[in-house]
């Protein structure tokens, strides 16, 4: 089976996240806003999903591993209402103007972030169209992770690479290169990845042109005018109306990419032996 142990490597991501999230999520938990809760538990629970299911085939237990499976039409819309709730969360603080930080990168990071979740949408998608191309199907889900390699160590960089540290407001434009240096990081992941698998290595390829994408926005449409008025007006709509949208248009994908194959002539097989 391709990509042995990945399992292990996504156990790896969250521990990763746990110490780049220390400061500002999970140290204060009781503090955290809703939105944060839902994006952190959604997001925790899809990479053990992914886990578990290359365990259950690197054990070869494939009944288990088609089980847990199922779980994607579950955890994919959850992950994406989940992305878009913090997506939104941003956009309030954004348009607040009492918040420091999102007032110089509230618009950016809300780009990175759309790109994020349409990226994320669309590897489950074509994970479910790939599904009996084994070698794809492995490799879109397991390049959804990379989409988060970047905001996970752009908490990193700026605690222990010198120079990047940011003690104030004074230091914002350090988070500039913690977000490009992650995105990188990312890119080369992929690109890595690639470089072994080049026959059936497409999803590294789209999964590197994500975080290209992300960095690419960030520091153009994210700056401009225009972003910022539709950004802060995304914060205006009502959560719960954007939740049900998320929840639909990750149905409209994942019913795309199930229905991409075609259904097993089973019954056609039967009849003719």
């Amino acid at each position: 089976m391709p990509y042995r142990h990945a399992w292990f490597w996504c156990l790896a991501t969250l521990a990763v996240t746990a110490v780049a999230f220390w400061p500002g999520y999970f140290s204060q938990l009781g503090t955290a806003k809703v939105s944060s809760h839902v994006h952190a538990v959604t997001a925790t629970a899809w990479i053990l999903l992914i886990a578990a299911q290359s365990w259950a085939i690197d054990t070869g237990r494939r009944t288990l591993h088609r089980s847990l499976g199922l779980a994607i039409f579950v955890m994919v819309p959850l992950f994406f209402v989940g992305g878009v709730c913090a997506m939104h969360s941003m956009a309030i603080a954004t348009g607040s103007g009492q918040d420091v930080f999102y007032n110089v990168w509230g618009p950016s990071l809300g780009s990175y972030d759309l790109v994020a979740a349409l990226g994320f949408l669309a590897l489950t998608a074509m994970a479910l169209k790939d599904r009996r191309r084994v070698a794809h199907h492995s490799g879109w889900l397991l390049a959804t992770p990379l989409l988060l390699v970047g905001p996970i160590l752009s908490r990193i960089y700026p605690r222990y690479v010198p120079g990047l540290s940011m003690q104030g407001p004074q230091d914002f434009e350090m988070f500039r290169w913690g977000i490009h240096l992650g995105g990188l990081t990312a890119i080369a992941i992929a690109l890595w990845l690639w470089s072994r698998r080049r026959r059936d290595g497409a999803p590294w390829l789209v999964a590197a042109a994500i975080n290209l994408t992300q960095l690419f926005l960030f520091e153009t449409l994210g700056f401009t005018v225009a972003w910022k008025i539709v950004f802060v007006a995304f914060g205006h709509i009502p959560i719960a109306m954007l939740s049900l949208g998320a929840a639909i248009a990750a149905a409209v994908a994942l019913r795309w990419g199930w229905r991409a194959v075609p259904a097993r002539r089973t019954g056609l097989a039967e009849a003719k032996t």
